[in-house]
C-alpha cells in the first residue's frame, strides 16, 4: 500500500516532534564548539556541505527559504541498491540560522549514529570518524542525557522499519566495520 505525501509528511513531523522533546546535553552544545556541525565548511572541497535526508523527509523542505533541497540519482552515489528513488539532500542557506523546527533527523539525533552489528543487533554509537570536524561531546566524552539516548534509540527503531532505511543503516554499518577504526557503542 502506497503512503500519500501528506501521510508521509505527518509521519516525519511526528518523528521531529518526538526528538524536539530531548537534547543531547542539558545546555546548548553549540556553545562548546561554535556550532561547528551547523557551519562546517571544508575549504579543500568545491562541493557544498549538505545533509542527506531519509525517505519522505524532503517533503518538510518544499516551502523552506532556509534550506536548498537537491535531488541526486541514487545510482550516482554509493548507496544500497534498494534505494531506487532519488536521494535528497538539504543545505542550510545561512548557517547556523536555519529553520530549527525543520532541521533534518541527522541533526536531531547527532552525535548518535544508528548501527546494525554484523549479527543484526541494532545499536546507537558515537564515531568521531564519521565527521570531518571534532565534536567536543565525543572528544571530551561528555555524558549524553539519558532521555536523549532513549528517545533517539526509539526513533531509529521506528525508522529502520522502513526497508530502505534499514538497508542504508546496515550498508553504512558494514562500511564502518570494514574501516576497523573503532567506535563507541552507547546503547
Amino acid at each position: 500500500m502506497e503512503i500519500s505525501a501528506e501521510e508521509m509528511k505527518r509521519s516525519i513531523q511526528k518523528i521531529y516532534d518526538m526528538l524536539d522533546e530531548v537534547s543531547p546535553v542539558g545546555f546548548d552544545c553549540g556553545t562548546l564548539c561554535g556550532e561547528i556541525c551547523c557551519v562546517y565548511d571544508d575549504d579543500c572541497s568545491d562541493e557544498k556541505v549538505a545533509l542527506y535526508l531519509l525517505p519522505g523527509e524532503e517533503l518538510m523542505y518544499e516551502d523552506s527559504d532556509s534550506f536548498n533541497l537537491y535531488a541526486i540519482d541514487s545510482r550516482d552515489i554509493d548507496y544500497p541498491h534498494s534505494w531506487t528513488d532519488d536521494v535528497f539532500v538539504v543545505e542550510c542557506v545561512n548557517p547556523p540560522r536555519c529553520e530549527r523546527e525543520i532541521r533534518p533527523i541527522q541533526c536531531r539525533t547527532f552525535p548518535l549514529i544508528p548501527h546494525i552489528s554484523s549479527d543484526g543487533v541494532f545499536h546507537l554509537i558515537l564515531d568521531k570518524h564519521e565527521m570531518p570536524y571534532e565534536c567536543p561531546i565525543i572528544e571530551k566524552n561528555i555524558k549524553l542525557e539519558d532521555s536523549f539516548v532513549k528517545r533517539t534509540y526509539d526513533v531509529w527503531k521506528i525508522l529502520i522499519r522502513d526497508p530502505v532505511v534499514y538497508d542504508l543503516v546496515a550498508f553504512d554499518s558494514r562500511r564502518r566495520d570494514n574501516r576497523r577504526n573503532g567506535y563507541k557503542i552507547v546503547i
